[in-house]
């Protein structure tokens, strides 16, 4: 489906298949570029024994999670705006919760030791599922290695 070298034609592609339609993301918009731009600045090339494919892929999964996070809703649009509220792009998150209680019931999760270390902007490339596809990749590189460069 996509080449296995990234490409704006591929990435405007995969946002599309993510339900993202013309109206409301213009073909001459510049943010899917700016967004495309910074995915590859930000991922690590892969390792001669990861295909390229999951590189494209680990890019454009990355790249769209930082388009709904700067693209603007066209005219009579609210998409970017609705994604980035239901996604909590907006809000801050300072930390990985790893237990809760109330007054009879208690839950407490094991937090891996990557999570410990992630910066304030890893943090926020778990709130999607785009952000947390990438991750994935970063963290093949090594169980606590993320977004080294």
């Amino acid at each position: 489906m996509f080449g296995d070298t990234v490409n704006i034609t591929d990435f405007l592609t995969f946002v599309g298949n993510q339900g993202i339609t013309t109206a409301e993301l213009p073909t001459n918009s510049d943010f899917p570029q700016q967004a495309l731009t910074w995915a590859q600045n930000t991922v690590m090339q892969q390792p001669g024994t990861i295909p390229n494919i999951v590189y494209v892929m680990a890019v454009y999964n990355l790249g769209f999670h930082l388009l709904l996070g700067i693209c603007p809703d066209q005219s009579g649009q609210t998409t970017f705006v609705s994604l980035r509220k239901s996604y909590g792009l907006l809000g801050f998150v300072g930390v990985v919760i790893s237990a809760t209680s109330d007054n009879s019931t208690s839950e407490t999760l094991v937090s891996p030791d990557f999570l410990k270390g992630l910066r304030m902007q890893d943090l926020d490339y778990i709130k999607t599922p785009w952000g947390r596809q990438y991750l994935m990749y970063a963290q093949a590189y090594g169980p606590t290695i993320v977004d080294v460069t």
